[in-house]
């Protein structure tokens, strides 16, 4: 099914009236945006603000049990630490330090153990636990699994830079409904710094098979003269496989948005 504002705006009233389920649809489908709103977007900062969060947070207080929910909070919650970590000064900026860190650290190591307690095999917490350790032990989430989980999904990656300085944007989903919407909210605040299509956009889609790598679509050649995406020139391969849980890391990358620069 598409998303659309309309989706988002059904499933924003039906979870602030209280229903669990629309508030964990809405925290998933929020989770793959770096922000709710085209205001928060256009800050200039490539601020993230993690809109899933609240959501979330309203799915576990209705239903403490839903290991959905609590695998999807505790990914986030591994997400922010690495994007915290990513520069120091931006995060003592914006009232980071080691003490939020570790609140999130504690609080995701808490999720992961509840939903394990539960259920010993859920894969998805399980290679959460090990991401959050070798994040919080500096080594990086690269090195946690012996090799690429062996699931299917895409990763939607934007890359920009300018002299020594580069940023780079990702949203791993399952969906290609999910991957246009994500892309546009993605490519809001570009298009609207420029005069004309933005040719010359490093925007990638990358499909993985199983884990492995199956091939690359280059986006960037695809835009309209307004600025907008023309996907009726893109053709995304249906997934092959089983298709990534929601809030399983995969690679560098959790499920949903990330970014890093440098």
């Amino acid at each position: 099914m598409a998303v659309t504002e309309e989706l988002i705006s059904r499933l924003r009233a039906a979870a602030t009236a209280g229903d669990p389920d629309s508030a964990r649809e809405l925290g998933r489908l929020l989770c793959m945006l770096r922000a709710d709103s085209l205001e928060e977007l256009m800050n200039g900062e490539f601020l993230a603000t993690w809109p899933e969060e609240p959501w979330l947070r309203a799915a576990m207080r209705a239903r403490p049990d839903d290991q959905l929910a609590a695998v999807m909070l505790a990914g986030r919650l591994v997400q922010q630490i690495a994007y915290w970590h990513i520069d120091d000064d931006h995060a003592i900026a914006h009232g980071e330090d080691d003490r939020t860190l570790a609140r999130r650290r504690d609080e995701a190591h808490a999720l992961y153990a509840r939903v394990l307690n539960a259920d010993p095999g859920n894969l998805a917490a399980r290679a959460g636990v090990a991401t959050l350790r070798a994040l919080v032990d500096r080594t990086g989430p690269i090195d946690v699994l012996e090799k690429e989980p062996p699931f299917s999904y895409y990763e939607l990656h934007l890359e920009m830079g300018s002299g020594s300085f580069s940023h780079s944007e990702r949203v791993v989903t399952t969906h290609p409904d999910e991957v246009r919407w994500a892309c546009s909210w993605l490519m809001a605040p570009v298009v609207a710094e420029v005069e004309e299509p933005p040719f010359g956009v490093d925007l990638h889609l990358f499909a993985y098979t199983e884990g492995q790598f199956g091939g690359t679509i280059h986006l960037g050649e695809h835009f309209h003269a307004d600025g907008t995406l023309n996907w009726d020139a893109v053709e995304i391969p249906p997934l092959i496989g089983e298709p990534l849980p929601v809030g399983h890391p995969a690679g560098t990358s959790h499920y949903g948005y990330s970014c890093d620069w440098g």
